[in-house]
């Protein structure tokens, strides 16, 4: 919210859609500070279906993540990079494990809300920048799909299973 202004002062027209889990008590002290600060463009979506949630990052220009912490792997990231979408995410460890700064988007330190309009506008700015972000976000997330997953895993317990029967074999 706090990077909102920075970002509406250079594009008037943009418009900020938090959508999400949060409840009415997460949700008051943003509501009252985009009251107080005439922040006309933010809208709270709040959760969404799975099917909404898709929409959303289709018709989106940026995906913005600006955790603080706490989230332990960056699906929400993968899910905006299937969507061929450019982020601009906190660094955070969850984060750092799926997105690479400056291909499939751009990081910036937590609770910076300067260097997170920055990223922002810079993106808004090179459409062209954000298209090749977002390619490449897609073919990262690509790597994530369930099957892929799915034959990495069989893989790792294949692996161990030669591993364990070879060891038996030289141990008689």
């Amino acid at each position: 919210m706090r990077a909102y202004p920075y970002i509406a002062e250079a594009f008037p027209d943009a418009r900020l859609l938090i959508v999400g889990a949060y409840d009415k008590e997460d949700k008051d002290p943003f509501v009252r500070y985009a009251r107080i600060h005439n922040l006309t463009g933010a809208k709270f979506v709040g959760r969404v279906s799975s099917e909404e949630l898709a929409s959303y990052y289709k018709t989106c220009d940026v995906f913005c993540a600006p955790s603080t912490g706490f989230e332990s792997f960056g699906i929400v990231l993968l899910e905006a990079m299937a969507a061929g979408k450019p982020i601009v995410s906190t660094s955070i460890p969850g984060y750092r494990s799926v997105m690479q700064d400056g291909q499939e988007g751009l990081m910036v330190e937590p609770e910076n809300e300067r260097a997170l309009a920055d990223a922002i506008i810079r993106l808004l700015r090179d459409p062209e920048l954000g298209r090749e972000m977002g390619a490449r976000g897609r073919r990262k997330a690509a790597e994530y799909d369930w099957p892929i997953i799915a034959n990495r895993i069989l893989s790792v317990y294949e692996n161990e299973l030669r591993k364990r029967a070879e060891a038996k074999r030289h141990a008689e």
